[in-house]
């Protein structure tokens, strides 16, 4: 059982100028009740309204926020991408910025971690979701995982989730990353052979700002799973030969 003294927040976020200051508020006092250092590195991924002027506030207030602004959006992928290769904790956290994720989490995510585990899944409550956007998920999950494997989880798109260092430096250095390419970390981390878990964690109605799911990002992930799944087949033959040898 290892202890992991330093964490990187990792949060992208887009036109959420109602939630990011709560966020960041809450996600300071869950870190401090905890003995690590930390880090929340905001990735602002062109937004279009005050977002980046209310996070570089909080930087400047604070030496463990780090702003990263993308100038055009690029998507959620792209925006998590950056922040990875930005991060230096032992163990690295995603969130979304939506405060539909308990920052208060945080600390079961690491204690799974410290457990032995390289790779902890947060698993939402989807009955918390309108009912069409809980069948697609469920749908999409199902099909995700039969296809790509993973079965020790239920929940790939799930935006709270926890990786060790060399993980996250596996995943820069494996993958070519494009927009939707998150949905499928999870997926990865399995095909690389990497120990996860999941455990349930609370889901909040969105109270301000909009969702950005819709059709558009359906049919990019569907398109996408299959490019993953031809990626991930690659990837377990060639581990397969590298065993025989």
């Amino acid at each position: 059982m290892k202890e992991i003294y330093s964490v990187s927040v990792v949060i992208p976020a887009y036109d959420e100028e109602e939630n990011i200051r709560t966020l960041l508020i809450k996600t300071v006092e869950a870190l401090k009740s905890i003995n690590v250092n930390f880090e929340i590195i905001l990735v602002d991924d062109g937004s279009e309204d005050n977002t980046f002027s209310i996070m570089k506030q909080f930087a400047c207030e604070n030496e463990k926020i780090v702003v990263i602004r993308h100038l055009k959006r690029e998507g959620k992928s792209m925006a998590l991408r950056s922040g990875f290769a930005r991060a230096k904790g032992e163990a690295i956290v995603t969130m979304d910025a939506d405060l539909q994720y308990d920052p208060w989490e945080i600390p079961r995510l690491l204690n799974l971690l410290e457990k032995g585990y390289d790779v902890v899944n947060g698993y939402r409550d989807f009955s918390k979701y309108v009912l069409s956007k809980a069948i697609l998920s469920r749908f999409y999950n199902e099909l995700s995982i039969k296809l790509l494997g993973s079965k020790e989880v239920h929940d790939l798109n799930c935006g709270l989730k926890a990786f060790r260092k060399d993980v996250v430096e596996q995943l820069l250095t494996k993958f070519v990353w494009r927009r939707g390419t998150h949905r499928y970390l999870i997926n990865f981390c399995t095909a690389l052979g990497y120990k996860v878990t999941e455990v349930r964690v609370s889901l909040k109605q969105r109270v301000y700002g909009h969702s950005k799911y819709g059709l558009k990002r359906i049919l990019e992930g569907v398109s996408l799973l299959f490019i993953v799944f031809i990626k991930i087949r690659i990837l377990n033959f060639k581990n397969q030969i590298l065993f025989r040898g």
